[in-house]
């Protein structure tokens, strides 16, 4: 074969590598009594669908997930504050992460279950059943259950900390959010924040920049975690649903295509 023929050859398939569509698992129905999963959901996925990139399924029955039925997937997307998924699902994740897959997760899934919490008279305290082992390995953060919380909803910049991050690598310096900005979480030493947000004092916040993006290497694989997302109007501001589709290919890759 010609060399100018190899090349044409290997160029294409370059391209059809570039153009492999990712494929996600959307995990979620069930959430806390602040957030209405069955709106955010379809949100979630139009913001990967339409990014191009992506082909999207979500399960509702998390319990369900075994090894096979994960191994086509790239990535999963943890969307969901309800009881554990059950030893083998979780094991599952853990392993299908570890392994070199990626997770990404927002909001809602901060706090909960998976961290040996329950809500009881209005108040998240420690469960008989404990917390997902891996859970907050995975996440890269804890969070003190006298101090989950948040100040007022608002409009606020986050900015992008780290710019040499492929997640953050060549978009505008900041976005702007519409949420509510978690406060006072206990990140671990191996989270590695991308983006940050000034709680202000005048809003109920800490004074202090918070974190709202970060990633964690785990194992093989990778997973990134976002404080965003309370309900469909925050996941349509166009800075966090592009910040989202960028976290998910990430996750999903190790990578993010230029645009």
């Amino acid at each position: 074969m010609r060399p100018v023929a190899v090349l044409v050859l290997l160029m294409a398939a370059l391209a059809n590598a570039q153009d492999a569509r990712l494929r996600v698992l959307i995990v979620t129905g069930r959430m806390d009594p602040s957030h209405d999963w069955r709106e955010t959901t379809p949100v979630l996925k139009t913001i990967l669908e339409n990014a191009g990139r992506f082909d999207v399924t979500v399960t509702e029955d998390a319990r369900g997930i075994t090894t096979g039925s994960l191994a086509r997937y790239d990535a999963v997307l943890v969307h969901y504050n309800g009881p554990r998924f059950g030893d083998e699902a979780e094991s599952t994740i853990e392993q299908f992460v570890r392994g070199g897959k990626g997770l990404i997760s927002l909001h809602g899934v901060s706090y909960g279950p998976f961290f040996g919490l329950e809500l009881r008279e209005r108040r998240w305290q420690p469960t008989s059943e404990g917390a997902w082992p891996a859970w907050p390995a995975m996440l890269g953060a804890t969070w003190k259950p006298e101090n989950i919380g948040h100040g007022a909803r608002h409009v606020f910049p986050v900015k992008w900390v780290d710019r040499e991050h492929p997640i953050a690598r060549g978009v505008e310096a900041s976005f702007l959010a519409n949420d509510e900005l978690y406060h006072r979480l206990d990140l671990r030493p191996e989270a590695r924040v991308i983006a940050a947000a000034f709680s202000d004092l005048k809003t109920r916040g800490t004074g202090d920049e918070e974190p709202i993006i970060w990633t964690v290497a785990c194992g093989s694989g990778r997973t990134v975690h976002t404080t965003l997302g309370h309900d469909a109007a925050a996941l349509r501001q166009p800075g966090v649903a592009a910040a989202i589709a960028r976290a998910a290919e990430w996750a999903a890759t190790g990578a993010v295509r230029p645009r």
